[in-house]
């Protein structure tokens, strides 16, 4: 097939990364590689889109996405997509009944699964059905994560075949445009202190009441900058408080000039319970900052313990509050598991390889239709 191919992204209820990666995509194919791509999603996407968004509301509940299937239907129709494709559990399904209805083939690529102790036993179950379901819907279900793509292959065995692993890519390091001592002083840092940044949101999947409790077990001298916003602001800011760390842990909300804090850290901190693989990671890799993290998820594909950074158990404290420790002390061992984190990210996370598997299925799908 010759030409471009016009496809359609559709996005739910999209945490930063995963929009941030769906306009990274967009913009990079609709210039380089043939591609008519537009988007569907929320008015009030967590990045900034390339071009206008087509607008859909996939509700978070069970309720709703009749009529979700039916605005991607009319727009499938009237735009004339050759390829539909849909990001995460809830949008995925959704852009699938819609394509399929329209004759039109789809790919999902799931970016989380939901883990019991974070959204209820309930709700857990709820999502474990849709995992198959996505799998059977979908033409082809790509995965961000090896963990992901082996639990969807568990979930819907028929289908492992059209299940397969696209890391999301990384480019090149991400524009800082500001010092880190400018960074520093904004802060009130002294040359003494040490400065610690995860960029989360405030949700319990990313347990940072666990990083407040590493923090509290640290020197005076250690700051914690949190980059990002949600629901547990209040509950967090009075557990910092009872902790008496609350003048070391700065809650800067959402922040358009995360690259600057990253560059500027002495460490990159992730205490989730659950995790694919974080963009935030990536660039903090990309820009030289050493990482310690929960071995959960996709992050062991990201570092190996030891060798390029720090992983320890999810939900201990004292372990994460241990390697930290490590990490700011021993800056000749954190310089080194930098360079090796940063070399096995540009070998193993290639933008350009991630792009050009991306044309080739929109190609296969657009060809086979």
């Amino acid at each position: 097939m010759t030409g471009p191919i016009k496809v359609l992204e559709v996005l739910g209820t999209s945490t930063g990364g995963v929009a941030a990666h769906v306009a990274r995509v967009t913009e990079e194919l609709n210039r380089d590689a043939g591609c008519e791509i537009e988007i569907a999603g929320a008015p009030d996407l967590p990045a900034e889109m390339p071009g206008d968004v087509h607008p859909l509301h996939v509700p978070k509940g069970p309720l709703g996405h009749r009529q979700a299937v039916k605005t991607l239907r009319t727009l499938i129709s009237r735009r004339g997509y050759q390829v539909v494709h849909g990001h995460g559990l809830r949008a995925g399904i959704d852009a699938a009944r819609a394509a399929r209805d329209a004759g039109v083939p789809v790919v999902v690529t799931v970016h989380n699964l939901v883990q019991p102790e974070i959204a209820g036993a309930l709700k857990a179950s709820a999502f474990r059905m849709a995992e198959p379901l996505v799998a059977k819907l979908s033409d082809r279900t790509l995965a961000v994560s090896e963990e992901i793509a082996d639990r969807l292959r568990s979930a819907a065995p028929a289908r492992a075949a059209t299940i397969e692993v696209l890391h999301l890519g990384v480019g090149e390091a991400p524009a800082v445009t500001r010092s880190s001592d400018d960074v520093r002083r904004e802060l009130r840092l002294s040359a003494d202190d040490q400065m610690v940044v995860t960029v989360a949101r405030l949700v319990p999947q990313k347990a940072l009441h666990v990083m407040l409790g590493a923090i509290a077990r640290l020197p005076g001298t250690v700051h914690l900058v949190i980059l990002g916003e949600g629901r547990l602001e209040r509950d967090l800011r009075a557990a910092a408080e009872r902790s008496g760390i609350a003048g070391r842990v700065h809650f800067l909300g959402f922040r358009p000039d995360v690259p600057d804090h990253l560059a500027a850290a002495d460490a990159y901190v992730l205490s989730s319970i659950w995790e694919g693989v974080p963009l935030s990671a990536q660039e903090a890799i990309l820009l030289g900052t050493p990482i310690v993290a929960t071995n959960v998820g996709g992050m062991p594909e990201l570092i190996e313990d030891r060798v390029s950074g720090r992983l320890v158990p999810r939900d201990d404290p004292e372990a994460l509050a241990s390697a930290l420790s490590e990490v700011l002390d021993d800056r000749t061992a954190a310089e080194g598991y930098a360079r090796k984190a940063a070399g096995d990210l540009r070998k193993n996370f290639s933008t350009s390889a991630m792009l050009a598997r991306l044309t080739e299925i929109y190609r296969e799908l657009a060809h086979e239709a």
